[in-house]
């Protein structure tokens, strides 16, 4: 029952409530006690009504003799409350977000800004980037502005930060991967510096093969080579870039930290009905950086392969998760597969 309950915990706190909103962790401790006055109650009444069952009941909250809630649920309540305390906290981008952005694209306007941060959009929720490792700040209009190395190279990805592989791991050029585009298979991506201390650190991005090709990193990779080649860009320009005509004919403008924000809090609106200025300013150019580590956690990968994947030395990564529903589901699925009398596990059922 406790597990139930801090099951519930971590239902209010995605914000399934009267209003559809999000609550604080104290009203959700109210919540709580409440749903267990409520199921004391219905316990209690159904004693009196048989007295021959012989049914004893606790409370659904607390451990028999305890004044405080069970180690479960507190679990549940503190994470909301961490959560609560968090400064400046980002919304993650999502994959519905994602499809939404990749719906304004139009093929007749393949270097558009609504084209370009799809891609961008796309490869980020694998790689996790840092907003100064792809795009520029604020008010960055002209070459001379932008954020540049201790080397005096862009610190936004260049054209010679990707490689490209075929079938078999075979190398292919980047004139034979911009001539047969979807005979890449990998492209490995280079960081020269990060925020860590880390230089040259790369990392591989692999084509999803067969059905929807809209969350495919290698196809996202690969447009925005083409882009950059349609463009005539030099070899040390930096890579997230649009023009304002959305063809190779406009004048070249760099993806700015205002660009991503108006663009990931329009589709938060479009996708999921925010409206408040507060919540939407959660969503920004970090929550590329976020959605990725989301998604990685909400799949069920492992914290050290998390940090690995999204290049993080620390534990901070741990501010960046949330409580999600696969989540709750997944801790559902395992209360009903427990049998603690079992002596055999067979594949798929337990004897």
């Amino acid at each position: 029952m406790f597990t139930l309950m801090a099951m519930y915990v971590v239902y209010l706190g995605m914000g399934h409530t009267l209003l559809c909103r999000t609550i604080k962790a104290k009203t959700i401790r109210g919540y709580v006690g409440d749903a267990a006055k409520l199921i004391q109650k219905r316990r209690e009444a159904y004693a009196q009504a048989h007295p021959q069952s012989g049914l004893t009941w606790f409370s659904p909250i607390r451990p028999h003799g305890s004044l405080t809630m069970a180690p479960e649920i507190t679990a549940c309540l503190k994470e909301i409350e961490r959560w609560e305390n968090m400064k400046d906290r980002r919304e993650p981008l999502t994959v519905d977000m994602i499809y939404y952005q990749k719906s304004l694209c139009r093929p007749s306007t393949p270097h558009s800004l609504e084209q370009a941060l799809y891609d961008w959009e796309t490869t980020g929720i694998y790689g996790g980037f840092r907003l100064t490792e792809w795009a520029q700040k604020e008010n960055v209009r002209r070459f001379d502005q932008i954020k540049l190395t201790i080397d005096g190279e862009p610190a936004a990805f260049m054209i010679t930060d990707l490689e490209f592989k075929g079938e078999n791991n075979r190398r292919m050029s980047r004139a034979e991967a911009l001539a047969h585009p979807f005979l890449v298979k990998q492209v490995i991506v280079r960081w020269r510096y990060q925020k860590n201390g880390t230089k040259n650190e790369k990392k591989t991005f692999v084509r999803i093969s067969g059905g929807d090709s809209t969350l495919c990193a290698v196809s996202a990779w690969m447009r925005i080579v083409q882009r950059w080649a349609a463009l005539n860009l030099p070899e040390t320009y930096p890579l997230a870039v649009f023009t304002d005509t959305g063809t190779s004919a406009g004048a070249v403008e760099f993806i700015t930290a205002t660009h991503i924000n108006d663009t990931l809090r329009r589709a938060a609106t479009a996708v999921y009905n925010v409206t408040s200025k507060a919540d939407l300013a959660r969503f920004s150019s970090h929550s590329i950086r976020v959605g990725a580590c989301v998604a990685l956690h909400a799949a069920g990968v492992q914290q050290q392969d998390i940090k690995f994947a999204l290049r993080w030395k620390s534990d901070s990564f741990y501010t960046y998760l949330r409580n999600l529903p696969c989540q709750s589901a997944r801790m559902a699925a395992a209360v009903l597969n427990f049998n603690p009398h079992a002596f055999t596990l067979v594949p798929g059922r337990i004897v």
